[in-house]
Parts: C-alpha cells; sequence; structure tokens
C-alpha cells in the first residue's frame, strides 16, 4: 500500500473521530434532559436494567469487527460519564487501591465514579448502611477458592440488599522496578495469589525470597520501595504505583474468576431482575431441607448455588443462601417462596437483580 493511501484512510479515519466526538455531545445533551426529569421525579440516576438494555443492543447491532469485549469496556465508560453529568456515584469498595475489586468496580460502574477503599468487608457494609457511599463492591466467590464466607456472615443481620453483580476474569502479574527476572530477589503478595502462581514461581524464580502481605495491591505498594523486589498484583495495580509489568497472566490455571455483589440500600429499584438471592433458616427435624427445596422444583426453577452457614445463634443450627435463576417478578417464584415461608424458621430475600456475565 502507498504513502498517499495510509494518509486518505487516517483522513477518513480523523472525519470519523469528528462525527464520535459529535455524536457522544449529542448523546451528553439527552442524558442532561433525562436528568433533569429524573430530578424532578425524584427517581434515581442508576439504573442497571436500562445500562444492561444498552450494552444488549448494542451487541445485538454490532458487527462483530470492533473487539466485543472492548466495544462492551467502550459503552460502560460512555454510560459512566452520561451518569456523571447528572450525579457523581459514590463507591466503597474492598481496598486497598489496586485490587481487584477496584477492578470490578469500574468494569461495572466505569471510571466516572468516586471511589473509597476499606479495609474490610464490614467496613464497606457499614459505610453503604450509614449512606456515606451510594453503594459497595465486595467479593462472594471465587472459581478456585470457593465462598468468601465473611460476605455472606454480614449479610444475616445488615439490612442492605444485593442490587447487581459482575464477575471478573482474575490475571496475576509481576510487577517490578527492575528489567528482568535475575536481579529480583524478593517476590511480596498475598498467599492466595502465591498459592495460584505456584508452579510459575518454581519455574522462572525458584530460589527468591516469598513474602506475604494483606493484599496483592499492599504488596505493589512495597516494591517502589526495594529496588531488586516484585509483586505479583493485578495489572492495575502497576499503574497505580508506578511499576513495570515484567510478566503478565502468570497464574496457573486461567480459569479463575471471582463474582462480586454490589450492595445498596434495601428498596433500590431493579426492573426486570433475572436473578434472586435469599437466606433461609430451617427446622431442625428430618427432611426439613428437602422439603423446604420441593416447591422450586414444582415450579420449573433452578437453584444455581445453596451455601450453608452456621447461624452463630446456637451450636449446630445452620442458614442456608440460595441463588435463583428468576427474578421476584416471575410468577413461579412468587408462589414457590410462599410455599417455603410455610416451612422455614424465617426467609430473608437479599436482592433480587440483573445476573452477571462472564
Amino acid at each position: 500500500m502507498a504513502e498517499r493511501d495510509i494518509e486518505t484512510l487516517r483522513k477518513h479515519i480523523n472525519e470519523i473521530d469528528e462525527q464520535l466526538v459529535k455524536l457522544l455531545d449529542e448523546r451528553a445533551e439527552l442524558v442532561k434532559e433525562i436528568g433533569e426529569y429524573k430530578k424532578s421525579q425524584n427517581i434515581p440516576v442508576y439504573h442497571p436494567e436500562r445500562e444492561q438494555e444498552v450494552r444488549e443492543r448494542v451487541l445485538s447491532i454490532s458487527k462483530g469487527i470492533f473487539p466485543q469485549k472492548a466495544l462492551m469496556q467502550v459503552f460502560t465508560e460512555i454510560m459512566s460519564a452520561a451518569r456523571s453529568l447528572e450525579e457523581t456515584i459514590r463507591i466503597a469498595y474492598l481496598g486497598p487501591e489496586g485490587t481487584h475489586t477496584e477492578q470490578a468496580v469500574i468494569r461495572h460502574f466505569g471510571s466516572s465514579v468516586e471511589l473509597q477503599s476499606f479495609q474490610t468487608i464490614p467496613d464497606v457494609f457499614r459505610e453503604v448502611e450509614n449512606a456515606k457511599t451510594h453503594f459497595g463492591v465486595v467479593p462472594i466467590e471465587n472459581s478456585l477458592e470457593g465462598t468468601v464466607n465473611i460476605t455472606l456472615d454480614e449479610f444475616v443481620d445488615s439490612p442492605l440488599q444485593i442490587v447487581g453483580e459482575t464477575y471478573l476474569s482474575i490475571h496475576h502479574c509481576l510487577l517490578a522496578n527492575v528489567g528482568n527476572l535475575a536481579e529480583i530477589k524478593r517476590v511480596y503478595s498475598h498467599p492466595q495469589a502465591f498459592a495460584q502462581c505456584r508452579l510459575w514461581l518454581e519455574t522462572h524464580l525458584p530460589n527468591v525470597e516469598k513474602i506475604e502481605t494483606s493484599s496483592t495491591a499492599k504488596a505493589a505498594s512495597m516494591v517502589p520501595w526495594d529496588k531488586f523486589s516484585a509483586a505479583i498484583a493485578a495489572p492495575l495495580a502497576a499503574e497505580k504505583y508506578g511499576l513495570r509489568i515484567l510478566e503478565a497472566n502468570i497464574e496457573d490455571n486461567p480459569e479463575n474468576y471471582t463474582r462480586f455483589w454490589v450492595i445498596g440500600q434495601p428498596g433500590t429499584p431493579i426492573q426486570n431482575p433475572n436473578k434472586t438471592t435469599i437466606l433461609i433458616s430451617v427446622k431442625d427435624r428430618p427432611g426439613a431441607l428437602l422439603k423446604l427445596l420441593s416447591p422450586f422444583q414444582v415450579y420449573d426453577i433452578n437453584l444455581s448455588k445453596i451455601e450453608s452457614r452456621p447461624s452463630k445463634r446456637r451450636p449446630w443450627d445452620y442458614l442456608f443462601f440460595i441463588d435463583i435463576d428468576a427474578g421476584l417478578q416471575q410468577k413461579g417464584l412468587a408462589k414457590a417462596l410462599e410455599k417455603v415461608k410455610e416451612d422455614a424458621v424465617f426467609v430473608k430475600v437479599l436482592g433480587s437483580y440483573i445476573k452477571g456475565t462472564l
């Protein structure tokens, strides 16, 4: 291809870019009008069902030439910026900065939000309960390590509800200030990250000292102060702490995902939910759990997960957390829950929300 042909194509790209900017400005003007209406009617700014509708529509009209994953990221950021024109959404998350949870927040809400990191999951719950932030994001389950029990335990007494969920593919990177592996004498990271990168470490850094930290982000924050060290952490941590990604995707198992719950105030409106999570306590008698679950089979409702946790009220008394592949508005689920309540000590709906996608 001749140089003049490349210049012609680049000129055309510039023209398209100009059109994109103009269209984004037009979209922003329409968003402002909608924002004024929402304000006058006291309608919440965040509408997850509308954002999901936009994503699905965009995918349906895409010809697949532009990568779909990138297309979703582009529109997540467009919607995030649009929301910020109406109101700045404040999000509490399990920190510190540069963790996978922060990545999950950005994946779900986009980057045009106000982020506040907290050291523990209970801290995130308290912040949202006290209305100091609009929402919180906390991990609930990892595909390799299992359930995050402290998140479940918080829901026993918290008034908050689940208003959404998001999944994040977990990738570990080796971050450092040095230029090659031979210079590394120490590696910092969380014990879970060390376990998930064990084979890579044995192969490439068999003799380095491994120092455990409270989080992968904490590990990354220590590297600038220790010249011949590295950290195993999320890619976002490299940007946060000014580090170089020496090796990317060093996890032993690439099928590593973490599910996160978005938590909010009770009564947060969610239209057309397609997933529900409940908490139940059963009577201590033979066959009680089987009888309790039978209405879901009768009404052909799938239960995607059942998790038991000690009630902490008396020995050998258990609570059951159940994920249901249906929204509360579904007629069959409403009838099933009525039957469940007849035999349960109590039933608490933790949230009915839009199902996350991998």
